[in-house]
């Protein structure tokens, strides 16, 4: 069966791309042949060889960003009339997969967060969007949360609830990097994502300042872009100045995802993101929950959003109101002051990551190729 993946780029540099290596190279181990049609030219390793066709313009590059997509619709024809299926990985391309889809091809959508609510929002993008989401033979949500936001807006197809994944075994096997020498002397707590409002950083550097009081020396250090919104930075190191935590508080930038940033997830005490939503801007699932909870550390994260189903509260970690920085440092203090509470939930957090391993994810979603195949 050759299954046809329209995103936004074949490499794992954020979300989307993630979601594109992991499923279609394990598609590919499971007998399936990938076809990629993405924005970008550069290839993931584990996808060498596959046919790809980088065709398609980026995303967000203008106002007429849409329009200029749908003038690929013919090149993707093309290539679609050689596939069995089609997987709709970025939610901005289905307007353009459900106009060059072939009239009986099965077609398959993802969708994960922000993407899939706000084109559905936008009068002047709805009359495009909605009949494209709703011409999907099944949406794959990364989320529940995703899923019913989406339903009260638009009456969707079938869609199945699809949370993960994580490669926990790669954050379970200790991982050596070159730490600073307080590691594992003093108290820490990590983030990971874009340092950007959205994610919630400035809340976690006020309860971190919080927590102190209750955990001297405890550490908070920030690993992401520091590029996306960096007048957002530089308040947050101007606020742990006027804090008196500057020596504590730590900016990582980007690390590499399989070196020192699982050195960082096995090493920390707890992992926060407590993530805001700016409308329809918010946290699908979260997937740095999972990969967190695969090194077996606990996690503290967000209500209303995705991370409701990456965090089983009181289990793997604590759910704590948004902007809501003494119910987040409450929190920190609960789980840093209590090493068999601790303990008890980095186990089972890791459990959770491997109930919501990529490969338990993909296995499914060969399934439902299959199905759908053998429907036709």
């Amino acid at each position: 069966m050759r299954v046809c993946y329209v995103s936004s780029q074949a490499v794992s540099a954020d979300g989307w791309g993630r979601y594109t290596v992991e499923v279609a190279a394990g598609a590919r181990e499971r007998g399936i042949e990938p076809v990629l049609v993405t924005a970008r030219n550069d290839l993931d390793a584990r996808l060498e060889g596959v046919e790809h066709h980088p065709i398609l313009p980026p995303l967000f590059a203008g106002r007429l960003t849409t329009f200029r997509t749908l003038l690929k619709a013919p090149a993707l024809r093309k290539i679609l009339k050689t596939c069995d299926l089609v997987h709709c990985i970025v939610e901005p391309y289905t307007p353009l997969v459900a106009l060059a889809k072939p009239r009986r091809m099965p077609f398959v959508l993802s969708v994960f967060g922000t993407w899939a609510i706000r084109p559905l929002e936008r009068t002047s993008t709805r009359l495009l969007f909605a009949p494209a989401f709703k011409s999907a033979d099944v949406i794959l949500s990364i989320s529940g949360f995703t899923r019913d936001w989406m339903a009260r807006l638009i009456d969707l197809p079938r869609v199945e609830v699809l949370p993960g994944g994580v490669n926990s075994e790669r954050y379970e096997t200790p991982v050596e990097a070159d730490l600073p020498e307080w590691i594992g002397h003093e108290p820490m707590v990590v983030s990971m994502g874009a340092v950007k409002p959205r994610k919630g950083q400035h809340i976690a550097l006020e309860a971190v300042a919080i927590a102190r009081q209750k955990v001297p020396n405890l550490h908070y250090a920030m690993a992401g872009s520091l590029t996306v919104a960096p007048a957002f930075v530089a308040r947050l190191k101007a606020r742990a100045a006027d804090l008196g935590i500057q020596d504590y508080v730590h900016f990582l930038g980007l690390l590499p995802p399989y070196g020192a940033l699982t050195a960082w997830y096995q090493q920390t005490d707890v992992f926060i993101l407590p993530s805001v939503s700016q409308g329809s801007s918010f946290e699908g699932l979260g997937f740095v929950y999972l990969e967190a909870g695969a090194a077996g550390t606990p996690s503290i994260g967000t209500l209303d959003c995705g991370a409701m189903e990456a965090i089983i509260d009181g289990e793997t970690g604590l759910l704590v109101p948004q902007d809501d920085p003494q119910a987040t440092a409450d929190a920190l203090v609960k789980i840093l002051c209590d090493d068999s509470l601790r303990k008890r939930m980095g186990q089972a957090a890791r459990e959770q990551a491997r109930r919501l391993s990529w490969d338990n994810l993909v296995d499914r979603v060969v399934e439902i190729y299959r199905e759908m195949a053998d429907s036709e």
